[in-house]
């Protein structure tokens, strides 16, 4: 008969052998799960990847249309007339900055830059009376005064405002460009300026100089009532004609805003050359957007100037 300890010796042998199974088991296991989840992460990568290559082609794409579109067209005091539909699917394009889709995944918008208020070169009363419309309890003088120290040529302080001795006083790393505005941003250094602020104003504002005078065809009720210093329902009558494509009598124009529609330093209701472009693709999320200024000025290599460009 065997005896006890071989017995033993041969079921602590099975027993290792089962377990030494398992763990190999439990590996080629682990690895292959390990192995479908990577495979399935690199499906997605490359799926995203495909998603953010089409995109942006198609964005470029239809970006590079509607520039041709707008450099053929046609352009008056509120829209651009275009003079082959098939490009875009329109036979004009708004300057107010309205949503325009291309197609179910694209749209696209353009805003004339006469109907904002510049903050290139400093700042007037319209700024200020801006700020007080859209957050009635930030200091508008100081913010004022501050941006217009920020553009100017000197180091001499407005009664509100704040030049180098300010920011190093309070241990800024930085002094006032003394220079015409170059990013929007600017303005989040500039003495007063909050984000909450900041983000409110954004839509009214631009970087881009006038060009002739202010244009209420383009512009945001906002904006008009800032830029004219008038009243909503003021503003209504002015709105009103424009929707109608009237056009509105000097006279009326006169009573509603206390100035003249045209005079040796301005002409109202002219659109500038200079256009604030956005582009965007996504259905059901925002995929690729396009943000450009641009000049529809030809350059010794191009028809157009481009002045910023923003994508991602």
């Amino acid at each position: 008969m065997m005896s006890l300890a071989r017995i033993r010796g041969n079921t602590d042998e099975a027993g290792s052998a089962i377990l030494l199974t398992i763990f190999l088991a439990s590996i080629i296991i682990i690895i292959g799960i390990a192995f479908n989840w990577l495979v399935k992460e690199h499906v997605k990568t490359a799926q995203v990847l495909k998603e953010k290559a089409e995109a942006m082609t198609t964005a470029v794409s239809v970006f590079d249309t509607l520039l041709f579109a707008m450099l053929t067209g046609t352009l008056s005091s509120n829209r651009i007339l275009v003079s082959d539909k098939t490009l875009i699917g329109f036979d004009k394009i708004p300057m107010n900055n309205q949503t325009l889709k291309v197609r179910d995944d694209i749209s696209i918008n353009v805003q004339d830059t006469n109907g904002k208020i510049s903050v290139y070169a400093g700042a007037g009363n319209e700024f200020k009376k801006l700020i007080k419309l859209v957050d009635s309890k930030s200091n508008a003088g100081i913010i004022t005064d501050s941006l217009n120290d920020w553009t100017d040529a000197d180091d001499i302080p407005r009664p509100l405002g704040a030049e180098s001795e300010y920011y190093r006083g309070i241990g800024m790393p930085y002094t006032p460009r003394n220079f015409s505005m170059q990013y929007m941003e600017e303005l989040l250094l500039i003495r007063g300026m909050s984000w909450e602020l900041y983000k409110k104003i954004k839509p009214y504002i631009t970087i881009f100089p006038n060009m002739g005078g202010f244009n209420p065809a383009t512009a945001s009720p906002f904006t008009v009532m800032a830029s004219l210093d008038i009243s909503e329902e003021n503003r209504k009558i002015i709105q009103d004609y424009i929707d109608k494509g009237l056009d509105i009598p000097d006279e009326l124009f006169y009573n509603l805003t206390g100035r003249r529609m045209h005079s040796l330093e301005y002409d109202m209701f002219q659109p500038s050359r200079y256009l604030e472009i956005t582009v965007t693709y996504g259905y059901l999320k925002n995929l690729y957007t396009i943000n450009a200024g641009i000049g529809l000025f030809p350059t010794a290599t191009a028809p157009y100037a481009v002045y910023y460009w923003k994508e991602g």
